[in-house]
């Protein structure tokens, strides 16, 4: 097998080159849409009906089987096997084992003969290259193959990603920070926000008040929905949406940060006597905003988002402080905050 046994590399950085059998992992379409495009380039463009096959959700390894053993007339060419789809709507099922947590795995015979086949075909000096988008792959087999990580990479690479896709224009320091921000780094949707900003900047360099204006902020409206799960006292919706956050390697420091800026908003929003747009002109936000705001607001009201916003800055205060750590403080101060 000419991929390194267990290995994994970000779609960023992906190469053909020693990985002809792969599987995808993560979600992003922008990154999962290059891995594509390099497997089916591997095909020169005049062999494609005969080398590059196709084989949609639902693929069964007997499929893919046929699919690598099948002879081309154009024998000197690599043959490339695509498994699986990423559908329409953005939402895509990772390639994951068969293998159930707690259960031991079961593969047929028939599945083991058919995979072994498999990976003799796609070993054969690289004369065939698999990519296996959705389905199951035995864990046995899986060891065997590369895991191409399609997730969000780290700020360099998303900052590379940028000035890439922003020319010929140029996108300032603080712009490219911000878009990363707003859209959680998400290459799919920077791609599709910065094809908007380039229309509407007309030739002039990207700067940080086009994206503010333009760019709706994917984390504001992530804290949004937190604070109003936390108001209706929905637990499994609050801890979902925290989860969230984690995973996506948000900082408890920065959840504090963004808890405490969003409840001051609904604090503001409650008590000032401005009216919607006066108040939006006053915080710099959109009249939208307030207006959403204030709606949020009257499930909490005065007293009790003064209580949340004390309760927040005394645990970020002891774990600045060194009295907890930052996991504990905020986490405490989140159980706390579905009680009031």
């Amino acid at each position: 097998m000419a991929a390194k046994t267990g290995s994994g590399v970000h779609a960023s950085e992906f190469s053909l080159e020693n990985n002809s059998f792969c599987y995808l992992e993560g979600d992003d379409v922008y990154w999962r849409r290059v891995v594509v495009d390099k497997f089916i380039r591997a095909v020169p463009e005049e062999y494609r009906d005969f080398n590059l096959k196709r084989l949609s959700s639902g693929w069964t390894s007997g499929d893919l089987s046929e699919a690598v053993s099948a002879i081309s007339p154009f024998f000197d060419q690599p043959i490339v096997v695509i498994c699986g789809s990423i559908s329409s709507d953005g939402k895509k099922k990772d390639a994951k084992p068969s293998k159930k947590e707690g259960k031991e795995e079961t593969v047929s015979k028939a599945d083991t003969e058919n995979w072994n086949a498999i990976m003799s075909a796609a070993g054969a000096a690289d004369a065939v290259k698999v990519l296996i988008l959705d389905g199951k792959i035995p864990s046995t087999f899986k060891k065997q193959m590369t895991a191409v990580d399609c997730s969000k990479p780290d700020a360099a690479v998303l900052r590379k990603l940028i000035e890439k896709l922003a020319s010929p224009y140029k996108i300032d320091f603080r712009a490219s920070n911000a878009l990363a921000e707003r859209t959680d780094g998400n290459a799919e949707r920077i791609a599709n926000e910065l094809e908007k900003l380039k229309s509407f900047c007309d030739g002039k360099a990207i700067a940080y008040d086009d994206v503010t204006e333009l760019v709706a902020d994917t984390m504001e409206r992530s804290v949004f929905e937190l604070t109003n799960a936390l108001a209706d006292k929905d637990k499994a919706c609050a801890k979902a949406l925290l989860d969230r956050f984690i995973s996506s390697g948000v900082a408890y420091p920065q959840l504090f940060r963004l808890l405490i800026s969003q409840y001051r908003r609904l604090f503001y929003a409650a008590v000032s006597p401005l009216g919607d747009k006066e108040l939006a002109e006053t915080m710099g936000v959109k009249e939208y905003a307030v207006t959403k705001n204030r709606a949020a607001a009257k499930k909490y009201g005065k007293q009790t988002l003064k209580k949340v916003l004390d309760l927040l800055e005394r645990a970020e205060f002891d774990y600045r402080s060194g009295v907890d750590s930052d996991e504990t403080a905020f986490n405490s101060a989140f159980a706390d905050i579905l009680t009031i």
